[in-house]
């Protein structure tokens, strides 16, 4: 079974509804990706992570430059297979962020075997009256106790 984080738009001036809110939802699977560990700038491009790509070019091209300073040679080479092993673990943490940045917001998670089921389980869940939306209370939380009660 994986594990999927669900992104909403978030409702602002210009709420969408139905059919249209429905397009909108991204589902976003936490794993690591083998596919980036073999292609990381490729996977980071499919994702449009534009800023991801800027950084990882930098660093290898940072890289390749203290390789050459160094005069490192094939030693060098664990080190730029190092830069694709982070894009591997972290590809779901960078598809949050730039979802969060661009006005989604994360309510909740799931567990599913497929992106259609997972899909299928989140809608079956809003329109059974099951929300998966959880908000935040607006009275403060302490610690891991919902309300502070004295003895």
């Amino acid at each position: 079974m994986a594990v999927w984080t669900v992104f909403v738009p978030d409702e602002g001036d210009n709420a969408l509804v139905g059919a249209q809110w429905a397009e909108q939802v991204v589902l976003v699977r936490e794993k690591f990706s083998w596919l980036a560990l073999l292609f990381a700038p490729l996977v980071l491009l499919r994702h449009r992570l534009w800023l991801a790509v800027l950084g990882y070019v930098a660093f290898q091209g940072g890289l390749a430059f203290a390789i050459h300073q160094l005069q490192l040679g094939d030693a060098g080479d664990v080190l730029y297979a190092f830069a694709h092993l982070v894009v591997a673990f972290e590809l779901p943490a960078l598809r949050r962020a730039k979802l969060t940045a661009h006005g989604y917001e994360e309510v909740g998670a799931l567990i599913a075997p497929t992106l259609d089921a997972a899909e299928q389980r989140f809608f079956d869940g809003q329109a059974g009256g099951v929300p998966l939306r959880t908000r935040t209370p607006s009275r403060t939380v302490l610690g891991l106790f919902p309300e502070a009660t004295g003895r």
